[in-house]
């Protein structure tokens, strides 16, 4: 049985579904440790690190509270890793980002021990703005991690192009699709739709076509593009639903100029999502710099026509004229535009929806974990990998 080791930033409710399915399907021994439980731009809640999972959870800076407290978490995390390596020899490494500390540590242990590694994230060459020294470093590290690396397990369309753009060959690519869980979000909004329509009083929004924005009040999230959009539309029938918290806030709500089309919900918690997109009919993701955007699989799953701008990495691979928007620019125009198409034709707007929903089927949590696991099985040496899963051979 292959020892597998997976090192992540933090337990976030969309990488605990497929760590779960990989433990179910692999036959691996997964140990899942995570950097920390905290962090601030995010802001995940701990109570994810759910004790009743299958695989084997640990977090890493917690293990040496006084080094955390001397030389923070970074430090005490790549302290805690590298013992855990040097005691348990894992057969194989999966590595979540390449920048902080203990994923770098970690790629150095493996190439000191001769232990393969895939490295998994969500970079997006559109996304990829480094320059000057900055970009010099940057090329240097990244090429001898795809020289290195067994696998370079790539989510998306941007993502595979941005390994490519550092050297990646084919035969070290492998696709899993960024996903999240499709039936959580769809049969979440079936069962809260009566719900959805209170809500829907209470806010002010009935008889309105809905444009929800999901996510953090910050600025390159273009949120202010979006409430300029709405100022700009004569149309009373259209509203805007901003879910999230940042700091922000005060200064958009300013910026709405008190019209009542714009309503702040404030944060919602992850498993009141689905009431949320139940109120909705649009989401709006107008960031100026989005890696990938799962607000916009969550979206399609709940049943939602999207807009977002043509470089944002979901947006790349999942929305298009059947199901939504792709924006060229991050003018207030186009996207005033782009809310005043969906909003007049409601037959459109329906056949967005559908759509949405159709398409993010190929985007579950089983491809990802399954996208996963042969890229693994596939890298490994031959006297480490395990014999393949069944369910495997059925995937095409």
């Amino acid at each position: 049985m292959m020892r597998v080791l997976l090192v992540a930033n933090v337990p976030t409710p969309y990488n605990i579904p497929p760590l779960e399915r990989i433990k179910e399907d692999s036959g691996w021994l997964l140990t899942v440790c995570y950097i920390s439980t905290s962090n601030q731009d995010i802001g995940w809640a701990e109570e994810l690190l759910d004790p009743q999972v299958a695989h084997e959870t640990l977090v890493l800076d917690r293990q040496r509270p006084r080094l955390k407290w001397l030389l923070g978490s970074q430090t005490a995390a790549t302290a805690s890793l590298l013992e855990k390596l040097r005691r348990e020899r894992p057969d194989y490494l999966i590595i979540y980002g390449y920048t902080r500390m203990p994923q770098v540590a970690a790629m150095a242990w493996a190439a000191a021990t001769g232990t393969p590694f895939a490295v998994l994230g969500d970079a997006n060459l559109y996304a990829d703005c480094a320059v000057g020294m900055r970009r010099m470093i940057k090329r240097f590290w990244l090429r001898q991690v795809t020289e290195r690396a067994a696998a370079l397990i790539t989510v998306g369309t941007t993502n595979r192009m941005f390994w490519e753009s550092y050297g990646a060959r084919p035969e070290k690519t492998f696709e899993s699709h960024y996903a999240v869980d499709n039936d959580f979000f769809a049969r979440g909004v079936a069962r809260r739709q009566s719900e959805a329509t209170a809500l829907r009083e209470r806010l002010g929004l009935a008889g309105k076509v809905v444009f929800l924005y999901v996510g953090r009040l910050v600025g390159r999230k273009g949120i202010d593009l979006l409430i300029h959009a709405v100022k700009s539309l004569a149309e009373e029938n259209v509203a805007v639903a901003i879910a999230g918290g940042g700091p922000e806030r005060a200064a958009l709500e300013a910026l709405t100029g008190g019209d009542p089309r714009v309503v702040f919900v404030g944060r919602v918690a992850y498993a009141e999502l689905p009431l949320y997109y139940a109120l909705a009919d649009a989401l709006v993701l107008p960031s100026r710099h989005e890696p990938w955007g799962l607000v916009i699989n969550e979206a399609m799953a709940s049943g939602l026509a999207v807009i977002a701008h043509h470089h944002c990495g979901a947006a790349v691979d999942l929305v298009g004229p059947d199901n939504g928007v792709a924006l060229e620019s991050f003018s207030v125009a186009e996207l005033a535009e782009a809310m005043r198409l969906i909003a007049a034709d409601g037959e459109r707007r329906r056949a967005m929806q559908a759509r949405s929903v159709e398409k993010i089927q190929q985007w579950s949590i089983q491809a990802f974990a399954h996208g996963i696991i042969r890229a693994v099985q596939t890298s490994a040496r031959p006297r480490l990998a395990p014999p393949v899963i069944s369910e495997l051979g059925k995937l095409k």
